[in-house]
C-alpha cells in the first residue's frame, strides 16, 4: 500500500513537470494612424478581443471618422456617450484639474488652427487666438456617463494625448478577462504591461533621444528600463517627431498650450510618465510638457506615490538636455 502511494506521487510530480507553459503569443497592426504590437502569453489566440478592444476606442474617439462618438459632438450631431467615452474623458479631466487647466483636451480648435488637426494650418494672430481660446476650457464642458455638454456649440474635443493610453489599457483589460497575466501592449509607444516577460523577467523598453525626427528613422536610445511593479502603464510625450516648419524656418511642435493658445515652448524635451494605467501616464506626460519643468512643480508635488516621471530638461544650447527624475523612476544604470 505504502509502495502504490509512493509511485502515485511520483507519477503526479512527473506529470506536473511535463506540463508545458503556455506560449508568448503576438499581434500587431495599425490603429489610430500609427503602430501598435501586443505580446502575451495565453493558451490560444486573443487577436480578437484585442482588435475589439482597439475598434472600441477607435469608434468613440477617432475625430476622423464620420461614424464615432467624438466626431457627432464635435459637429454637434449627438450629445449621447457611452461608458468608454466617459472613461477617457474622466482621465483627461483629472489632469486638466491637476496641471491647473494646463492639459485640456477641448484644445481641438487650437490644435486644427496650428494644423495638427484637420486644417492646414497658418500663422495665427493674437487676435485669432484670444477668440480661440474662448473655445477652450474643460470647466466650459460637462459629461455624465451618458451625455455631455458643453458651453457653446464651437466647441470641440480632441483624445488625441489620452486615448492611445486608454487603448492600450483596455486591451490589457480584454487580456486579464480572458485570463492573461503576462502582456505587454504599446500602441504608438503608449505602454500597459502586466506580469512578465518570456524570459521570466520584468518587460524591458527603450525611450529614446529627443533629437528631431519627423519620420522616425532614428532609434537612439536615451533609457532602457526594467518597468516596474507587477502592472501599470508608461507613456512618453514629446515634439521632436511631430512637429511644423513655419516659412521662417522656426520649429513649432504639435503640444498646444490651453494657457497661451500657442505651441508650448518649454524647457522639457520628453516626458516619461509611468502610472497605475496608461492613460494616466499619457496625459500626464502632455501635461508636462506644456507646463515645462518649473511651473510643473506644483503639479509634480501632488503627484500619488504611485507615479514617477523622467523628464528630458533643455540645457538651452540646442538639443542638450539634462535628465530629471523622480526618486522611484527605474532609471538605467
Amino acid at each position: 500500500m505504502r509502495r502504490t502511494i509512493i509511485l502515485l506521487l511520483l507519477s503526479l510530480i512527473l506529470l506536473s513537470g511535463c506540463h508545458e507553459e503556455a506560449p508568448y503569443r503576438s499581434a500587431e497592426g495599425l490603429i489610430f494612424g500609427t503602430l501598435y504590437r501586443v505580446t502575451y502569453q495565453a493558451d490560444e489566440d486573443l487577436s480578437d478581443q484585442i482588435d475589439e478592444a482597439l475598434q472600441e476606442v477607435n469608434r468613440v474617439a477617432n475625430p476622423f471618422d464620420s461614424t464615432s462618438m467624438i466626431y457627432a459632438i464635435n459637429n454637434n450631431l449627438s450629445m449621447t456617450v457611452d461608458s468608454t467615452f466617459y472613461a477617457i474623458y474622466s482621465a483627461a479631466r483629472s489632469v486638466y484639474e491637476l496641471s491647473g487647466g494646463a492639459y485640456d483636451v477641448t484644445i481641438a480648435p487650437l490644435v486644427n488652427a496650428w494644423g495638427f488637426g484637420f486644417e492646414a494650418g497658418y500663422p495665427l494672430t493674437q487676435p485669432q487666438v484670444d477668440s480661440l481660446l474662448e473655445l477652450v476650457g474643460m470647466d466650459k464642458v460637462s459629461c455624465t456617463p451618458t451625455e455631455l455638454t458643453k458651453a457653446s456649440p464651437s466647441m470641440e474635443l480632441d483624445f488625441a494625448s489620452v486615448a492611445k493610453g486608454y487603448a492600450s489599457d483596455l486591451v490589457g483589460e480584454r487580456l486579464r478577462r480572458a485570463g492573461v497575466t503576462n502582456y505587454l501592449v504599446e500602441i504608438g509607444g503608449e505602454i500597459a504591461y502586466s506580469g512578465r516577460n518570456p524570459r521570466g523577467t520584468a518587460w524591458r523598453i527603450g525611450i529614446s533621444k529627443p533629437e528631431l525626427d519627423s519620420l522616425g528613422f532614428n532609434q537612439e536610445l536615451q533609457e532602457v528600463i526594467d518597468l516596474p511593479g507587477e502592472r501599470g502603464g508608461l507613456a512618453t510625450s514629446g515634439n521632436y517627431r511631430n512637429y511644423k516648419i513655419a516659412t521662417d524656418g522656426r520649429i513649432y511642435g504639435h503640444t498646444i498650450s490651453a494657457l497661451s493658445g500657442y505651441p508650448a515652448e518649454t524647457d522639457i524635451l520628453s516626458a516619461s510618465v509611468i502610472a497605475p494605467t496608461c492613460a494616466e501616464a499619457d496625459a500626464l506626460a502632455t501635461a508636462f510638457m506644456v507646463l515645462g519643468y518649473e511651473s510643473s512643480k506644483a503639479m509634480r508635488t501632488q503627484l500619488s506615490s504611485d507615479i514617477s516621471y523622467l523628464l528630458f530638461v533643455s540645457t538651452g544650447d540646442s538639443l542638450a538636455f539634462t535628465p530629471i527624475s523622480s526618486p522611484s523612476f527605474p532609471r538605467s544604470h
